[in-house]
């Protein structure tokens, strides 16, 4: 369980949208600030270090229960990046449930990570790739809890000099069985639960419009399920969880380039976290530990570590099919402001260990600036 400082503090589970006032208007000034040092020696991919911020200041109007529209403005840093803020876009988002339990988010996307691990999805991608943009949609029962996007990454028009790229999601949750009745109370685990975890996420490049030479049109599927086993006594709580993974590249045979056209992974772990919300439910000082084995055959993600895959990333020549490698992280969380994680990773073939530690400050609270509803 990683502290997650990228995801506004508005979008967490943990709040409850339902006690804001209809036709309200919020700011909020969503604003972080990170010190990320990757110490990677491994032949996979290569460390770096980046003291930044992220800024995005948001305007958020609330019509209804089932309408919200939010606009601001993303911008990143790096202290010392010579471009002085890397990144500046926009942000526009149009929230809609026209039903219960369902909710449709269209423009700048929620949910950074998608609740994916890093075999799926890389942690490192919150700094260098943390704004996505697109359609998503999220639904959710008492035993069953769904979340689809597509990322739009690189839109083309006529002789761009890049390719159209996108990436597309489904991560499902099926809770068969769980002994209290409402098993998304602040985001915890019951006392005892019982989950498939179930997810597809597949990349996308091409086009026909662009003026790249000798494209390659490449489509790179990745799947994964789970069982997992949530406990909790008193305010400790265990997550056991047995992840199977698969890879296949879906491209046409003259497009395949990757180094295995198919491959898997075995991703056995064990996490321990604890804490206790404050101040009524809106903060919340946790701590968090875990431990897992990576075994992995062939196995290449198009949007996961390549801490965990069977290729490099710096050296195309570089590969090993299968893959041995030990992983622990620690994390704590104090209200919702400072938040610090350690990971680290042991290859038993290199007998060489990654690592990379995290702190940040983040403060992201809702302000209304005006209503023009009657109290509720």
């Amino acid at each position: 369980m990683y502290c997650d400082f990228a995801t506004c503090p508005e979008d967490s589970p943990r709040r409850d949208h339902n006690c804001e006032a209809n036709k309200t208007l919020y700011i909020s000034p969503n604003v972080a600030t990170f010190v990320r040092d990757a110490e990677y020696f491994l032949p996979y991919t290569k460390g770096y270090t980046a003291l930044g911020f992220f800024l995005k200041p948001t305007l958020t109007y609330r019509h209804d229960e089932h309408l919200s529209v939010s606009a601001g403005i993303d911008l990143m840093g790096i202290a010392g990046d010579h471009k002085k803020v890397r990144g500046i876009t926009p942000i526009v988002q149009i929230k809609y449930s026209p039903i219960k339990n369902i909710t449709i988010v269209g423009g700048t996307l929620n949910n950074v990570g998608h609740g994916l691990d890093e075999p799926m999805f890389d942690y490192d991608r919150r700094f260098y790739a943390h704004k996505e943009d697109g359609l998503q949609l999220f639904a959710h029962t008492n035993h069953w809890r769904t979340e689809m996007w597509c990322n739009w990454e690189d839109f083309i028009v006529v002789g761009s000099p890049w390719q159209e790229k996108f990436t597309f999601g489904w991560n499902n949750t099926f809770i068969p069985f769980s002994n209290l009745e409402n098993t998304m109370v602040h985001n915890q685990p019951t006392e005892h639960t019982v989950k498939i975890p179930v997810s597809l996420m597949m990349n996308h490049r091409g086009g026909q419009i662009d003026a790249v030479e000798d494209t390659c049109i490449e489509t790179l599927a990745n799947a994964s399920i789970a069982l997992e086993y949530e406990g909790r006594i008193r305010r400790l709580s265990y997550d056991i969880e047995i992840p199977f993974y698969g890879f296949s590249n879906r491209s046409n045979k003259e497009h395949i380039h990757t180094h295995f056209k198919d491959g898997w992974g075995i991703y056995p772990n064990f996490s321990l976290y604890g804490g206790k919300f404050v101040r009524k439910h809106l903060n919340y000082n946790g701590f968090g530990g875990g431990i897992g084995y990576w075994y992995g055959d062939g196995f290449i993600s198009g949007r996961g570590s390549y801490l965990f895959q069977s290729r490099s990333y710096f050296d195309d020549s570089f590969t090993r099919r299968y893959r041995h490698m030990i992983t622990a992280n620690a994390s704590y969380w104090l209200n919702d402001i400072l938040s610090f994680l350690f990971q680290a990773y042991y290859d038993l073939d290199e007998a060489s260990v990654d690592y990379a530690a995290t702190i940040s400050l983040s403060f992201g609270k809702k302000f209304k600036i005006h209503s023009w509803d009657q109290k509720r």
